[in-house]
């Protein structure tokens, strides 16, 4: 994964989304910047419109595809023989629902450093408020696990329809089918919108545990139904 330009491209493409996204605070020559201000402004530009637009995007380039390029290349026969079939669909899976969390990770920390360096040396006073780091940590992990079932969904699809097309195009149509879903048809079935996974403007329990809970076991399952579609495919080789 960490050898490929794809994945590369893809932290990336995650550092200007996050850019993109930004709602530049107001400045002035003398005034100091609010306590926390990199910070805030990082956890905002997550939750932007842009972020959502490339997420569903960035995710999948790394691992989206592994699977069919090493099919075609009879690259897969030599993998299963020198690993074993078990061996070679754990490693798939776990680097797959790995490659699309690293990556925003990634996305955010670079972002993230470069607010730092444009923003901390005018802030008022050198500390970081514990609200706001919670709040950032909440939010990037909402994308991590969002991220992760991403590029699994992605590996499934591609490895089911045989297509790179299927592999990079099925998890964004559903990412947005989802969102559109909950806009016009069921408004109040907000645990099927994306943009709530992210934002987490609804109830969902104390701490928002519900939603921890649901995002969690999503990405188990597309890492379990990554699984089972690989050892399938698997049969035939």
């Amino acid at each position: 994964m960490l050898h490929e330009k794809k994945f590369y491209l893809a932290v990336l493409l995650s550092v200007a989304a996050i850019i993109a996204g930004t709602i530049w605070p107001e400045t002035k020559k003398d005034s100091p910047l609010v306590s926390g201000t990199f910070l805030e402004l990082l956890n905002s530009s997550l939750q932007s419109q842009t972020v959502l637009f490339i997420l569903p995007l960035a995710a999948v380039l790394p691992c989206g595809e592994e699977y069919l390029r090493e099919k075609d290349s009879r690259f897969l026969r030599f993998l299963i023989i020198r690993r074993s079939k078990v061996v070679y669909c754990l490693d798939k899976v776990v680097t797959t629902a790995l490659s699309g969390a690293m990556v925003w990770f990634l996305g955010a920390f670079f972002a993230g450093l470069f607010f730092f360096l444009l923003f901390f040396s005018r802030e008022v006073l050198w500390s970081w408020p514990t609200s706001t780091i919670f709040a950032l940590f909440a939010t990037l992990g909402r994308i991590l696990l969002s991220a992760s079932s991403l590029a699994s969904l992605s590996a499934v699809a591609g490895a089911l329809g045989g297509s790179v097309y299927l592999a990079f195009g099925v998890p964004f149509l559903l990412w947005y089918a989802c969102i559109i879903l909950r806009e016009r048809y069921f408004e109040a079935l907000y645990c099927i919108d994306p943009t709530e996974w992210i934002m987490a403007e609804n109830d969902w329990g104390s701490n928002q545990m519900g939603l921890w809970m649901f995002l969690l076991l999503l990405a188990l399952f597309c890492a379990v139904l990554h699984w089972m579609v690989l050892e399938w495919k698997l049969r035939e080789i």
